[in-house]
């Protein structure tokens, strides 16, 4: 008798435990429920139709032709890439094409060709060796002094006084930046890269960013200082608009000018994580 009370009592505690969890998983919300009995697939995310076109544009929007140049060597292997490729391929020759146009308009002097070969030779190379050829038939047909009178009058006008270079260096070294100024001015406007940079220093220094925008754009293919103040003003947005690949590439070029503070920035930019977070 002791031992049928026993098992009743078991049987319909055990029958109450049920009910109550399944009065539990009745009253759980919809969405556990379904992780249990039906899991979720995660969305499928559809690849980008042209996974490339952000760099092209980036690339197209920027006036310089080494970034093309740059992208091209990087990347030239890829034949994933090769309908941009083709396109930037063809943007940088366009480009070549419109700074040849330019110097054909001009007389072929040896200064001329100096400065041809300092900001082209690396994306334009087969457009300088043109203009070159210019210059040494210009030296076999022609005396030097008949050579001196027939460039233009641009040319002619436009000669790199020592004295105002020297000021322009000195008191720029000294950061007289007042004085500076005007002493870089003139050697600055005639093309001189270093006064160039000097300008993008000042301007910069005196928060005139729009100017030193300019004047550096004019020295960073050849001047690590002005391609370093370039990457400033894209990284802050002072005197631009705010481009992160812009500064980076600005940057990375300054670094390779042999430029301190700008290889300290490139570290800077590898240790911040991606924006997409991963």
């Amino acid at each position: 008798m002791y031992r049928w009370c026993i098992s009743i009592l078991t049987l319909l505690f055990l029958s109450g435990c049920a009910v109550i969890n399944g009065a539990r998983l009745s009253d759980a919300p919809s969405e556990v429920r379904t992780r249990n009995e039906n899991p979720v697939e995660p969305p499928v995310t559809q690849p980008e139709t042209e996974p490339y076109e952000r760099q092209r544009q980036a690339l197209f929007a920027q006036p310089y032709i080494d970034p093309l140049t740059d992208y091209l060597r990087q990347h030239g292997d890829d034949t994933g890439r090769e309908s941009v490729l083709r396109e930037i391929a063809e943007e940088r020759d366009r480009r070549c094409q419109v700074i040849a146009d330019g110097y054909a308009a001009k007389a072929a002097t040896e200064q001329r060709l100096a400065r041809y070969r300092a900001g082209y030779n690396y994306s334009c190379p087969a457009e300088v060796e043109s203009f070159a050829e210019r210059v040494q038939q210009n030296q076999q047909n022609t005396l030097p002094a008949t050579i001196a009178a027939a460039d233009d009058d641009e040319e002619a006008s436009q000669p790199q006084d020592e004295e105002s270079l020297s000021n322009c260096y000195l008191l720029t070294t000294i950061r007289n930046y007042s004085a500076a100024r005007e002493a870089c001015r003139e050697t600055a406007e005639n093309g001189d890269p270093r006064s160039q940079a000097n300008m993008a220093m000042i301007t910069h220094a005196f928060k005139d960013y729009a100017s030193a925008f300019l004047w550096a754009r004019q020295a960073a293919l050849v001047s690590g200082t002005a391609a370093y103040i370039l990457a400033q003003l894209y990284d802050s947005g002072l005197g631009v608009e705010q481009n992160p690949e812009q500064a980076v590439y600005w940057y990375d070029k300054a670094a390779s000018q042999g430029h301190k503070e700008a290889r300290t920035a490139l570290e800077r930019f590898r240790e911040q994580p991606p924006a997409d977070g991963t």
